[in-house]
């Protein structure tokens, strides 16, 4: 059994007054972690699927890496449409991983080598865009290739991304935030993976979410600093400030997965 913890979208800014939507992300991110260090077990390892900053700056990676380095366990990053992987190599503090694109195509894309990974193939994607392309992901087809390659059909297999690659039956959402070559990925992990591929594990919606779809259980973590709407006939996305302090608790046994979601109140100092 191999405990995970699933954060994403804490949006840091360059210092601790920088409020989202009236939500300061840096007391709420220090809120997050001591959520996850007072729980009764300590996990396998974390996982942060993206934006861990508001906007790309040195002082706002610096400002994350001290509140998240603070958390027990082992601690992994995607890259949000608001990261820049430079900085994030510069300033984060990464767990033990093999790297599945050459470091000079600025891509997180790897493998994830802590212990927990001799039993799951646990890998990391990079679905970002250039700004000017919108907020939408894309998988480069290097990535395609590694990961193909390192599937080995016989263990389970786990894969994180900041952007979900499965429609979620919200207009805006499913228009505008997804995977635009998530055919193209979906394809290449059901064809490897087969009935090994235990679940897509994303951020980017500031919603919670689990859908089994395809034969894929998709699942997306919540954002500490504000949600989004996603209602189905939304032309847009609203922001909801205030909400609680989500995180995901993700169980991988021999005969499943399992997500039991945390949404925990936040109280101001």
């Amino acid at each position: 059994m191999l405990e995970i913890i699933h954060i994403s979208d804490t949006h840091f800014g360059p210092d601790q007054s920088l409020d989202i939507r009236g939500a300061n992300s840096w007391k709420r991110a220090r809120a997050l972690v001591q959520a996850i260090n007072e729980l009764p077990f300590t996990p396998d390892f974390i996982v942060h699927t993206g934006d861990i900053v508001n906007d790309p700056d040195e002082q706002a990676y610096a400002l994350a890496e001290d509140i998240l380095s603070q958390l027990k366990a082992p601690l992994y990053y995607a890259t949000g449409n608001h990261d820049d992987v430079p900085m994030m190599r510069k300033s984060l503090t990464f767990a033990e991983l093999d790297l599945l694109v050459p470091e000079a195509d600025e891509q997180m894309c790897y493998r994830i080598a802590c212990p927990a990974g001799k039993n799951v193939e646990f890998f990391v994607i990079d679905g970002k865009v250039p700004p000017d392309d919108g907020p939408h992901g894309f998988v480069s087809q290097s990535q395609i290739e590694a990961i193909s390659e390192q599937i080995s059909g016989e263990k389970p297999v786990a894969v994180f991304i900041h952007y979900p690659l499965l429609p979620v039956g919200s207009r805006w959402i499913d228009e505008h935030l997804l995977v635009t070559n998530r055919s193209e990925v979906v394809a290449m992990l059901k064809e490897k993976a087969g009935d090994q591929l235990r679940g897509v594990f994303s951020g980017h919606l500031h919603r919670g979410l689990t859908l089994y779809r395809d034969g894929i259980l998709n699942s997306a973590v919540s954002s500490p600093a504000c949600e989004f709407t996603a209602s189905p006939d939304d032309e847009f996305c609203d922001f909801i400030p205030g909400g609680p302090i989500p995180f995901n608790h993700i169980t991988f046994t021999a005969e499943g997965t399992w997500v039991k979601s945390y949404s925990l109140p936040f109280h101001d100092e």
